[in-house]
């Protein structure tokens, strides 16, 4: 064999070796598109149903995912590749703009639910349990322990269930706490008093009526209430 074969023989096999990485590299990076994309999606489900938040992926940035899932399957990685950085790009814009939003509402609503807590190691009132597990999931935001678990099956329809499940769960804890907590104050004087309470800015003791202080008196909210309002 002549020193040109050989060296058309090996530049053939570096080409064939440069293709199997690019290939792999494509379809890593597609898989982690993919995982983004679920995630974002998932979470949406439940930020929907728990904090009544409008969000949701836009259709365009689920079609480029599907496009570059078609190229994969044919094998096309030429147009893979044309198209992977602009699918990255849009998925992970569209993931920060959700997140953005949930973090905010989720922030509000972790604020309210650890006033809720509070209050309620001074009245006894609602199931601590449930106000911790309230808590600590609108702290840290970890719904992927609760969606991602042993027993869930591993199609994409299955963990948009788990989803709803989770979003279902935390929401009727939230309803039974707030009943449980504020229920016996509703259509009473102590009812604006204890939303404000509540707020990011409670009230001023000296902002109350005369009938709301005095409702305060005779109320179990009298020594809470002097500390946080006085």
């Amino acid at each position: 064999m002549s020193e040109t074969s050989d060296q058309s023989l090996f530049e053939q096999e570096l080409e064939t070796v440069h293709q199997q990485y690019l290939r792999r590299d494509l379809e890593d990076r597609l898989e982690k598109v993919a995982t983004e994309m679920e995630e974002t999606m998932l979470q949406a489900i439940i930020a929907r149903d728990f904090l009544d938040l409008e969000v949701k992926v836009v259709d365009e940035a689920k079609e480029k995912v599907q496009e570059a899932g078609g190229y994969a399957d044919e094998r096309d990685f030429d147009a893979l590749d044309d198209i992977i950085d602009n699918v990255e790009d849009q998925v992970s814009q569209e993931a920060h703009q959700i997140e953005n939003k949930i973090h905010e509402e989720r922030t509000e609503e972790r604020d309210r639910v650890r006033a809720m807590r509070k209050l309620n190691e001074h009245v006894e009132a609602a199931d601590m349990g449930k106000l911790n597990a309230l808590e600590s999931l609108l702290d840290d935001w970890n719904w992927k322990a609760q969606v991602y678990t042993d027993e869930a099956e591993e199609s994409f329809e299955a963990k948009q269930q788990e989803a709803r499940d989770v979003a279902a769960t935390m929401s009727n804890a939230l309803q039974q706490v707030q009943k449980d907590l504020l229920g016996s104050y509703s259509g009473t004087t102590l009812e604006d008093v204890m939303d404000q309470l509540l707020s990011d800015e409670p009230p001023c003791f000296n902002d109350l009526s005369e009938e709301e202080r005095e409702a305060l008196t005779g109320s179990n909210l009298a020594n809470y209430l002097e500390i946080r309002l006085g």
